[in-house]
């Protein structure tokens, strides 16, 4: 038996193939250059920052490779639909820009190590192919892989306590969640007559077996993407993980994840069990994100809590396409999303990224107050991340809640879009409270900026001008989100 690869299979693998090769000569190439730095684990070894930006640039050059979107991939297992092509772009784009900075973070906190970019290059690579999954088997195994860069990651800082912690959690309850997943998918399996392809469950929506397949998949994919109630590890890692690796996986791990949930719950989507219950889980999400991020003072767990309502945020449009029985026109909105959230979330952990406290991370917003005197340009960052998250006009955030609450309106889902706004205006206080300490506070303790970190600014300068570029300019990015639609509403 030959095993041959078509010309469109290698062209659809090649963008995930670069990323693996990235981390695999970022791993070599720091043990034949890191034992020379003079400077140890505090350089910034650009030859890393270097090599996984080439990486991320020939990766996403790599996804306009794939002329036929129709073509089978892999007997199936893959697709190279614009659908999964506009996911891997923002997952490629943030890794490129989580790269960017990482020398300066890691060099400053004194933990600049080849393994760090290595995982953030697999990982990035396994988030794409669950971004091109198109059967089961292929989802399973990308979401595993995807998983222990993850967990290695959330404890990557090994002498700090929190860091082991939520590691140890995210580790168990990660076990957990596969659990869920892989008995979701042996019942989509059955239930669709032995059929591991999306495709074959169409048609079986009213069968038990895929209902109850469909819940537990929400269940083990929903612990990914930090829904109510499968949220409680959210706060705890991403207080642990190092703030840019924590920026990291808030905005690619929620894109990929719920472009596999978008493929699984269309292709199962004719039960009004599961439209009802994801409905259900999208309002609690927005509540308690937004409420529960009240009364934070550590920055990450703030940041961790407006994520998780940020994901109730996403699955409105969800709500949309199981009421219309599968028209996928309304997630074109929650693709425009992701591009926002992109942008603003990854702006706000960079920004704090270049702020330390001695080997720590500065994530109260007691380390904060007065730096609007101290460092300007990062307050100012920061200040222009909080006000997107919150929603203010003229802003990236602004666009993507304003796009996602109008399509629910328009979709008869107004009361959805109610809630979307009242969870917006409770999250307009605990946003403003950094901003807040910065300009109008004291210092109160001794902040530090890393010097020289080249990557670091031009991170935050290309984030910045993305929040304004999609406050002010969202449609080619509309546009193209809603290109990557039409070829779903057959599912």
């Amino acid at each position: 038996m030959t095993l041959e690869f078509t010309e469109a299979e290698i062209r659809a693998i090649l963008p995930s193939a670069i990323l693996f090769l990235t981390g695999l000569v970022q791993l070599l190439t720091d043990a034949c250059l890191g034992a020379r730095d003079p400077e140890g684990d505090r350089g910034q070894k650009s030859h890393l920052v270097l090599t996984g930006a080439a990486g991320s640039v020939l990766a996403f050059i790599a996804l306009g490779a794939l002329t036929d979107p129709s073509a089978p991939l892999f007997s199936g297992a893959l697709t190279g639909d614009l659908l999964g092509r506009f996911a891997a772009g923002i997952i490629i784009v943030t890794t490129l820009l989580t790269g960017l900075g990482a020398g300066g973070y890691l060099g400053a906190i004194g933990r600049n190590r080849g393994e760090f970019h290595a995982l953030l290059s697999f990982g990035a690579g396994a988030m794409v192919l669950l971004a091109q999954s198109a059967n089961l088997v292929a989802m399973f195994v990308a979401v595993e892989t995807l998983s222990l860069a993850l967990y290695v990651l959330a404890g990557y800082v090994r002498d700090w306590r929190e860091s082991s912690e939520g590691a140890f959690k995210y580790f168990v309850m990660g076990a957990f969640s596969s659990g869920f997943l892989l008995l979701g998918m042996a019942f989509l399996y059955g239930g669709s007559g032995g059929g591991i392809d999306l495709a074959a469950l169409g048609g079986h929506g009213d069968e038990p077996l895929i209902a109850v397949g469909a819940v537990l998949v929400l269940i083990g994919l929903g612990f990914k993407v930090g829904a109510v109630p499968f949220h409680s590890w959210v706060p705890d890692v991403y207080q642990g993980t190092p703030m840019l690796a924590a920026g990291w996986m808030a905005v690619a791990v929620k894109v990929c994840c719920f472009v596999a949930l978008i493929r699984i719950i269309l292709a199962t989507g004719g039960n009004t069990v599961v439209a009802s219950l994801v409905e259900a889980l999208a309002v609690v999400t927005i509540l308690l994100g937004n409420l529960a991020a009240l009364n934070q003072t550590n920055l990450k767990r703030m940041l961790a809590y407006s994520g998780i309502a940020h994901t109730g945020y996403l699955m409105v449009p969800l709500v949309l396409v199981l009421a219309s029985h599968g028209d996928g026109a309304a997630l074109s909105g929650s693709l425009f999303y992701l591009a926002t959230y992109l942008v603003t979330t990854l702006a706000a952990f960079t920004a704090l990224s270049t702020l330390q406290q001695g080997d720590r991370d500065c994530d109260t917003i007691d380390s904060i107050r007065g730096l609007g005197r101290k460092h300007p340009v990062v307050a100012l960052v920061i200040t222009l991340s909080m006000v997107s998250l919150a929603g203010i006009p003229l802003t990236a955030g602004f666009m993507g809640k304003f796009t996602i609450f109008s399509d629910a309106v328009a979709g008869g889902k107004w009361h959805l879009a109610l809630i979307g706004v009242i969870g917006s205006m409770i999250s307009v206080y605990y946003y403003l409270r950094p901003i807040v300490a910065m300009y109008f506070h004291e210092a109160l303790e001794e902040t530090e900026k890393a010097e020289a970190a080249w990557g670091l600014h031009l991170a935050m300068l290309l984030l910045s001008v993305g929040i304004l570029y999609l406050g002010l300019f969202p449609e080619s990015i509309v546009s193209l989100s809603r290109g990557a639609v039409p070829l779903l509403a057959g599912h």
